[in-house]
């Protein structure tokens, strides 16, 4: 057999095979003994239709099989042979599947590329100064008020404000015609929420229960109903009902309802502990970040676009997982999938190309990862999770399990080794 590696680019492969005439006629006629098992051809009995009729009604199948067959005997071999380790499956082209004759047929592949040098010492950076607002913590503290509010009903003649709710029946036209989906009946709303169209919680301000209101509202322009995005609607609105919040007393009672603390003061200082860690990691992350894109400027790798394919798709999925866990859709958001595989097709292929350039720093280097790495990263999310740790443990004695884990520890490793040469400078975050 014939078999020749054409390098169509750094990352992609075209293997061209010659499997010889005799070969193709020996797997022509397993392959048509196979088929006249179960061949049914009216007047013969099973098993014993002539290899004529075979021939006249199997032919589709039998190149299929034989295709198949001499594809799955030749294309791994070759591969051993080669020393190539393809990222996906093979797109294969070939001739038609004749006796007689050899077949040609080859596969293009993709692969990771062969990155024999990486420039990463030096990287100039910016990393986020840590800087607390205290105004965060006020907004969480009024956050936890807000769960424990009271709904009572608003006295007779109350006007409402915002921050209070409204009980609405509501219908929508356009053109003076209702529109799909666009009622509501006993809607509780909370004036200043947002979760209406903007426009729509600013004109009900003031109503008092029982009053009835036409409000005219824009939808926006880039909203997810396209026979609704930029059309003018009015809605009519019957205010049935108003129910004020009462916030509780920020002391002792209040703060001993989220833990064990004995005044406000020990609430807020856990509140601050937790924000701390919250920004610190995302000013981490945010720094790996820009690390990565610095990286991937400087030596600018080629990567298959398989894998960046995979890792859109992954992203795609975490972003709806996401917001379905807010009941929330991205249809919702005024995207489709397909919006969205182009907006973050770039965020992808940055991605991946800091994947393979770190996975290179990681090989340059020799940086290995112990078994001792792998032992404490697993209690370290046991720990995280509130999970046991022998449970966790067992997981990860599963060899893909095993090996995930062990490509992530390497490439934190690499990214550790990347920071610790690299130029940060800190600044305020309106510098970034």
């Amino acid at each position: 057999m014939n078999v020749q590696v054409e390098d169509l680019s750094s990352v992609k492969k075209k293997i061209n095979f010659v499997v010889p005439a005799e070969r193709v006629a020996a797997e022509i006629d397993k392959v048509y003994a196979e088929i006249q098992k179960y061949a049914s051809v009216k007047g013969f009995r099973k098993g014993k239709v002539p290899r004529a009729f075979l021939e006249k009604h199997y032919v589709e199948q039998m190149a299929e099989n034989v295709l198949k067959n001499l594809v799955n005997d030749t294309y791994f071999k070759a591969l051993y042979e080669q020393k190539i380790v393809p990222v996906a499956h093979p797109e294969i082209e070939s001739d038609d599947v004749v006796k007689g004759e050899p077949l040609k047929y080859s596969a293009t592949i993709e692969v990771m590329p062969e990155i024999k040098e990486c420039d990463y010492k030096g990287l100039a950076v910016k990393k986020e100064s840590f800087i607390l607002d205290e105004s965060v913590i006020d907004g969480r503290i009024r956050e936890m008020q807000e769960s424990q509010a009271q709904i009572k009903p608003a006295e007779e003649g109350y006007a409402a404000a915002n921050g209070d709710y409204v009980i609405i029946d509501f219908v929508g036209h356009l053109d003076g015609v209702p529109f799909e989906n666009g009622t509501g009946e006993d809607y509780p709303l909370e004036l200043g929420s947002g979760r209406f169209i903007p426009g729509f919680e600013e004109q009900l301000v003031g109503v008092k229960s029982g009053e009835v209101r036409e409000i005219t509202v824009p939808f926006p322009a880039d909203y997810g109903n396209k026979e609704l995005a930029g059309r003018d609607a009015m809605f009519r609105v019957t205010v049935t009902d108003v129910k004020t919040k009462e916030l509780p007393e920020l002391n002792e009672e209040f703060a001993s309802q989220f833990g064990e603390f004995k005044s406000m003061d020990e609430l807020r200082a856990k509140l601050v502990e937790i924000y701390e860690q919250q920004e610190r990691d995302r000013i981490e992350s945010e720094l790996k970040d820009r690390v990565v894109k610095a990286l991937v400027e400087r030596n600018t790798p080629e990567v298959p676009e398989t894998l960046v394919k995979s890792q859109l798709e992954s992203m795609l999925e975490s972003t709806k997982n996401r917001l379905a866990a807010q009941r929330m859709t991205l249809e919702m958001m005024g995207v489709d999938e397909n919006k969205f595989r182009e907006q973050y097709r770039n965020v992808a292929e940055l991605q991946v190309k800091g994947m393979v350039l770190l996975d290179a720093v990681g090989r340059l280097e020799g940086i290995t990862v112990e078994e001792s790495d792998i032992d404490k990263h697993v209690e370290e999310i046991a720990a995280a999770n509130h999970q046991n740790a022998d449970a966790v443990k067992k997981h990860y004695q599963q060899k893909q399990a095993r090996e995930s884990l062990t490509v992530q520890l390497r490439e934190d490793k690499a990214m550790d080794l990347v920071l610790a040469n690299a130029c940060i400078t800190e600044v305020a975050r309106a510098e970034i």
